[in-house]
């Protein structure tokens, strides 16, 4: 064989696009171009792609990142605090004092105007031994029935 660039005698060459032309090159002369890939290349890096998302779905010990259930802050969770606190027969201004915080932030909290910060939730779970988070679990994003195989976004998605 005959490399198309410089005229040497080789006994393999690589198809390699230059200039909007394709050429059967060296390896010394496919440095001059982008490699065009041929369709027993695509189907092997096809290959490797989908044996990497493979991989990665094994160590991440679900097959599907949408089966697992997260904590999340509960819906009624100034109900929670307000029927825990009366129960424990303390005014909202006894439980700030409780937890080092000012009794317009129980207040606002009851009447839904603030949510608790990460802090100020387990505080307040810890005073009045409640749990003000509950497990949700979650949904898949609706996607087109018509897509078949994987996309370019299936694989930046598993890439991150």
């Amino acid at each position: 064989m005959t490399c198309e660039l410089c005229g040497k005698e080789v006994s393999k060459t690589t198809t390699v696009k230059v200039e909007g032309s394709e050429m059967e090159v060296c390896e010394d002369c496919k440095k001059y171009g982008k490699e065009v890939l041929t369709s027993e290349k695509k189907n092997q890096s096809t290959k490797q792609v989908l044996q990497r998302i493979k991989n990665k779905k094994r160590t991440s010990g679900s097959s599907n990142k949408y089966e697992e259930k997260i904590e999340e802050l509960a819906l009624d969770y100034s109900e929670r605090i307000e029927n825990a606190r009366l129960e424990d027969d303390l005014t909202q201004e006894e439980l700030a004092k409780k937890i080092n915080e000012k009794k317009s932030v129980i207040s606002k909290l009851e009447k839904e105007d603030m949510r608790p910060s990460e802090d100020l939730r387990k505080k307040l779970e810890n005073t009045l031994d409640i749990k003000l988070t509950e497990k949700i679990e979650r949904t898949p994003t609706k996607t087109s029935e018509k897509t078949e195989g994987l996309t370019i976004g299936d694989l930046i998605e598993e890439e991150t």
